[in-house]
């Protein structure tokens, strides 16, 4: 289901800011490389589960926030919304009623706690990724 694919969309329109990043773009290698380097590896690693990679969906949102003129201050604000391709399906279906997703592909983000089951509040502020754009994890 691309279950790292990014997206990012405005929460009153529905459109996204920016086309939606596939599982295999490596445009976060430097971003990844530089996170190991300053030694965050193994704290992400107990955390998610994962190494970090270009591959997971986190250094990608980190990414399209830093390079979309102005998607850093709306997604402060409140105005952008991150899910995988899961979560934009179910927030265009739901008529943007429901920014859900599942344990299992939130623990494909590099974002998300696997221990406490929960988005992980270090490794989001680390990215500075406000916590408020990502999708509620339900059980599916």
């Amino acid at each position: 289901n691309q279950r790292e694919t990014t997206v990012v969309w405005d929460r009153h329109t529905g459109r996204a800011i920016h086309r939606a990043i596939v599982w295999q773009d490596r445009r976060t290698a430097a971003t990844c490389a530089r996170l190991r380097d300053a030694g965050h590896e193994e704290m992400v690693k107990a955390r998610t589960g994962l190494l970090l990679d270009p591959y997971f969906s986190g250094t990608k949102l980190a990414w399209i926030l830093d390079n979309v003129e102005g998607a850093r201050d709306r997604a402060r604000t409140g105005d952008l919304l991150f899910g995988t391709v899961d979560s934009f399906l179910i927030w265009k279906l739901t008529g943007g009623r429901v920014h859900a997703t599942d344990a299992t592909n939130a623990a494909r983000t590099l974002l998300y706690d696997i221990r406490k089951g929960r988005w992980s509040r270090t490794i989001c502020d680390l990215l500075d990724i406000p916590m408020e754009m990502l999708p509620e994890v339900r059980d599916s």
